[in-house]
């Protein structure tokens, strides 16, 4: 049987994508690479068909074989086009309503992301969602590698036995995260990848955080 969300006593949100609709930004900052670099476009379809972690393989889905250093060229490429646009993103729907549900509901909160650290916490303090954090755990580099290993750090810095932890992301490498931890997992169809890419991995999924606010 399925445990109610309130029945945990921390969740580990996943920022880019999960918490944060940044998805067709994305898509453009990786256009505009393309664009410079004569490529044909991808569009927001193909966009999530192809996104996953780690993100040098979005480049090689689309006909690069960029080797360490030319993909490092390009991720600070695409990071200056992201950045550049960012303040446009805005919160997924329901995300202030469902975190304020689950903190009444006695639950705490930290953010484990691929979003270089700095990034990260800047971010959440423009988006005013600092307040909600006991951790924010982002990546070393802007390179967007894998969480795996930073994932059971994570865990074991918060003090939580695995059982009264869940994790909310919007990717396969979100469950991949979760099971390093040894929690559940709901991925939100909502992000960087389609419902499709992310059933048959054995955790929840949901369409959006509406069908989450309405178990409050």
């Amino acid at each position: 049987m399925r445990k109610k969300l309130t029945d945990y006593r921390h969740a580990v949100w996943d920022w880019n994508g999960t918490l944060l609709d940044d998805t067709w930004l994305c898509c453009e900052s990786l256009n505009r690479l393309l664009k410079e670099d004569g490529h044909p476009l991808v569009d927001p379809i193909r966009y999530r068909q192809i996104f996953q972690f780690p993100v040098i393989k979005v480049y090689q889905a689309i006909g690069f074989t960029p080797d360490e250093t030319s993909f490092r060229a390009m991720s600070v490429r695409f990071m200056a086009a992201y950045e550049e646009r960012k303040a446009e993103c805005r919160l997924h729907p329901h995300t202030e309503t469902l975190l304020d549900g689950l903190t009444a509901a006695g639950l705490t909160h930290s953010v484990l992301s691929a979003y270089e650290r700095s990034l990260l916490t800047s971010t959440l303090t423009h988006y005013k969602l600092d307040r909600h954090f006991i951790k924010a755990c982002g990546g070393h580099d802007i390179h967007a590698g894998s969480k795996e290993e930073r994932a059971r750090l994570h865990l074991s810095d918060l003090a939580h036995r695995p059982e009264d932890v869940i994790y909310i992301g919007d990717t396969a490498h979100d469950a991949e995260a979760a099971a390093a931890m040894g929690v559940d997992c709901v991925l939100a169809a909502h992000g960087h990848q389609h419902r499709e890419r992310l059933e048959g991995l054995g955790v929840r999924v949901v369409d959006g955080f509406a069908e989450l606010v309405a178990e409050l």
